[in-house]
């Protein structure tokens, strides 16, 4: 009946995020000269955040009338992985054949093997393209839009988010738009008839209104501002969930009575 309280020690755990870097591989990012600044910021990130973020990679391209999507990736999805990214993005060359941009069809194989990986916590795909999206056969470029936002879409309801980076200025900002909000799980714009019309319908949903999350378009020949905006995106995926290893109800009527402390340091 005394005055008093008992200490429960309770043991937790960050929720450490996964980031599959996708990145385009068609012939075009090496005659315009983006395959390498890229390659040496992405590299960059992935060793500043090696071992606060799991990363998986894979380079995707295409040949029409061959095999599509074509995709080069590093087997292996975890924390210290960036010696393998390493090796594996430095031994790839531009293609010895014409270099196609099937992004949908790499989207949803990258995204199956995310939603196979038994790890818990938030996974993502942080997509990066400098053209337009094809089935490696140069159609309308309309209905492979439409594929890729379907692809996206099918990513989030598997739970993973995807994130999308245009270099070079050659894809068009509404299709990025749309990309973006389908990664984010956020209405996608019912705005191209000709979807209706020349792709039966069209893969995706649409809604009447469109949500705003956010493409990227960094600069690829600043070095700095391109680490700067990819090291931005892939740190804030970074969680502060913590799961707790025990038996602990909160009363959220009496929280403020608590105290949390790390190093011994009060949190306000």
């Amino acid at each position: 009946d005394s005055d008093g309280c008992n200490e429960i020690v309770i043991d937790f755990e960050r929720q450490t995020p996964t980031v599959y870097l996708l990145v385009d591989r068609s012939s075009s990012m090496f005659d315009m000269q983006y395959w390498e600044p890229l390659k040496q910021g992405v590299l960059s990130v992935v060793q500043q955040l090696d071992q606060e973020v799991r990363f998986g990679f894979a380079a995707y391209t295409g040949q029409n009338g061959g095999v599509c999507p074509s995709l080069d990736r590093v087997d292996s999805l975890a924390t210290g992985n960036y010696q393998a990214i390493r090796d594996s993005y430095e031994a790839l060359q531009r293609p010895d054949f014409k270099g196609e941009t099937p992004t949908g069809s790499a989207v949803d194989e990258v995204a199956g093997l995310l939603a196979n990986d038994p790890e818990q916590g938030p996974r993502y795909i942080l997509l990066v393209t400098d053209g337009e999206p094809d089935f490696c056969d140069d159609p309308n470029v309309t209905c492979s839009r439409d594929n890729v936002v379907a692809a996206v879409q099918r990513a989030h309801t598997e739970g993973i988010g995807t994130f999308i980076f245009s270099i070079g200025g050659q894809v068009a900002q509404e299709h990025l738009g749309d990309v973006a909000n389908a990664g984010a799980g956020l209405p996608v714009e019912d705005r191209d008839m000709a979807v209706h019309y020349q792709c039966s319908g069209g893969e995706a949903s649409y809604a009447e209104t469109s949500g705003d999350a956010r493409f990227f378009e960094p600069d690829v020949n600043d070095s700095q501002a391109l680490v700067n905006e990819i090291g931005a995106v892939v740190a804030g995926v970074k969680s502060c969930v913590f799961d707790l290893q025990g038996q602990l109800e909160v009363d959220v009527d009496l929280a403020s009575m608590g105290l949390v402390e790390i190093d011994g340091e009060a949190l306000p």
